[in-house]
């Protein structure tokens, strides 16, 4: 395990020594916690990506109409 150092101004320390009495956890185990959370929804929750996960019929109906877009309707014109 590694150790850090935090530096925090007074005010803010008491609100997460008030939040980890509240959770009953130490401020190490809440902040360890905090970190644990930020990280899963970094990796899950792409805003792009991640926005129609639970429609996977509407994106393959949206996929299909790209595609036959593309087919009828080239991106680029011939040169000349």
């Amino acid at each position: 395990m590694t150790t850090i150092e935090l530096h925090l101004d007074e005010q803010t320390f008491e609100r997460v020594k008030h939040i980890a009495a509240g959770r009953r956890a130490s401020v190490e185990a809440l902040i360890q916690d905090l970190v644990q959370r930020l990280v899963a929804i970094e990796t899950t929750d792409d805003p792009i990506l991640g926005m129609f996960a639970q429609e996977p019929d509407l994106m393959d109906a949206v996929t299909a109409a790209a595609m036959t877009t593309r087919e009828t309707d080239p991106l680029r014109l011939p040169v000349g």
